[in-house]
């Protein structure tokens, strides 16, 4: 029975993964909006019904969508933090790896750009709402800095990651500036909070 349960959770695991990417594929050749559930399971090559099974609404599909991407960045930015002994230096390049990987990801530059028309739905889910993204994001980065630095940065770890990860989520869904000048205001108030005086 447990390998049949097994056999079972790896084939659901293959077509959320499949429907993810069809969803990704078709956000960014079409926009938010053109994604259907019909369109996504004749992509995937299964019926409607297993999608709405499977993942649930075109809302939810959006979610898992984003939380995927967002588990991405957080490898990304953990393997950033590791790799530095000093926080400051971690910290910045943590909130470098997120920007720049920000501005060469198609997903994130059509959700991006969608803002600015109609088709800016997802950008909610990335900028403003606390899941999936920003708490996530706090809760993964607090761990990681306390893993790795908490000993150097003391009590303050928290705000201290709370406020780099909203500044640098900030820059992500509004650029402004180059990535090397976001990363550059970031690298001033975190060098501020860490060594404060």
């Amino acid at each position: 029975m447990g390998a049949t349960t097994s056999f079972r959770a790896e084939m659901r695991e293959i077509l959320r993964q499949r429907v993810l990417d069809a969803a990704v594929a078709l956000i960014c050749t079409d926009g938010w909006g053109a994604v259907t559930m019909s369109r996504i399971a004749e992509r995937v090559g299964v019926h409607r019904q297993s999608l709405y099974t499977e993942i649930g609404t075109k809302q939810a599909l959006g979610e898992a969508v984003v939380a995927r991407e967002t588990e991405l960045f957080l490898d990304g930015v953990d393997e950033r933090l590791r790799a530095h002994a000093d926080p400051v230096a971690g910290l910045t390049a943590a909130a470098e790896f997120a920007l720049t990987a920000a501005a060469d990801n198609p997903l994130i530059k059509t959700i991006i750009a969608g803002a600015s028309g109609h088709d800016g739905d997802l950008l909610p889910l990335l900028a403003s709402r606390t899941e999936p993204v920003l708490q996530r994001a706090i809760d993964a980065v607090t761990a990681q800095v306390r893993d790795c630095h908490g000993e150097s940065i003391g009590d303050g770890s928290d705000a201290l990651v709370e406020i780099i990860v909203r500044l640098t989520l900030s820059h992500l869904v509004q650029p402004t500036n180059p990535v090397d000048s976001a990363v550059a205001q970031i690298r001033s108030v975190i060098v501020a909070l860490v060594r404060p005086g």
